[in-house]
């Protein structure tokens, strides 16, 4: 905690130096004092906005967790399906999220529905990966041993297969928490009203840097926050490797 904030208290510093050494026009760069004033000034619009991102970014982590982690299941538990599913997921993440929010927010229209819906199909994929991807190296010794006191194959998939493969998930599911800002506040840019993306795209184009700069630090700081509380959580109560 502290570590994290003396290397932000420095880089602001060097950014604030930087800004009044090098005379850069505030619209280009503002220095941190600025994007400060900017966040107290704009305090409870930046929060209306926030939570807004917020809830989205929460809805498509849980949604994508959910789908990942019954994908990887399923992969895992059957051969032929895994042939018929692995193409159709390697294709959902060939094609950019960019190219695929505007037709999402054309069918699934301007409101959250259409930015959860972008954030699940960034955050599902590296669960599903990561997962399933654990689940295929449990130790052979494991399985042999769950074989020899009498399993079946159905409890050395639930008693053995899974617990080995729990730190795998988390892995994916951390990733996750880190990728759920990005399909928000992309679907915020493309199409919206509301939402950090928005207030970004708003100030953008009136050239109020300095408002662009605050709500991307809340946005960081909200990544940085829901990165570190699914850390806690899973590292809590899947202690184990």
């Amino acid at each position: 905690m502290l570590r994290g904030l003396f290397i932000t208290a420095i880089i602001f510093l060097i950014w604030e130096i930087s800004c009044s050494i090098f005379k850069i026009p505030p619209f280009m760069l503002p220095p941190p004092s600025k994007v400060m004033l900017s966040i107290y000034n704009n305090w409870e619009e930046l929060l209306k906005h926030a939570s807004y991102t917020l809830i989205e970014i929460l809805a498509s982590l849980f949604i994508g967790s959910f789908i990942g982690i019954a994908t990887a299941l399923i992969i895992s538990s059957s051969a032929k399906l895994k042939l018929w599913i692995m193409p159709i997921l390697l294709a959902s993440q060939s094609i950019p999220v960019f190219a695929l929010a505007p037709l999402l927010i054309l069918w699934l229209g301007y409101g959250m529905i259409s930015k959860i819906v972008i954030g699940v199909l960034i955050v599902f994929f590296p669960i599903t990966s990561n997962f399933t991807d654990a689940l295929n190296k449990v130790p052979q010794e494991l399985i042999d041993a769950g074989k020899t006191i009498g399993f079946n194959k159905s409890k050395i998939f639930w008693k053995i297969k899974i617990p080995a493969s729990l730190p795998g998930l988390c892995s994916g599911i951390r990733v996750g928490a880190c990728f759920a800002p990005i399909g928000a506040v992309v679907g915020e840019w493309i199409g919206g009203s509301t939402g950090l993306g928005s207030f970004m795209i708003y100030s953008n184009a009136r050239l109020q840097t300095d408002n662009m700069f605050a709500a991307l630090l809340i946005l960081i700081f909200i990544t940085i926050t829901l990165y570190r509380i699914t850390d806690k959580i899973l590292s809590k109560y899947v202690w184990w490797k």
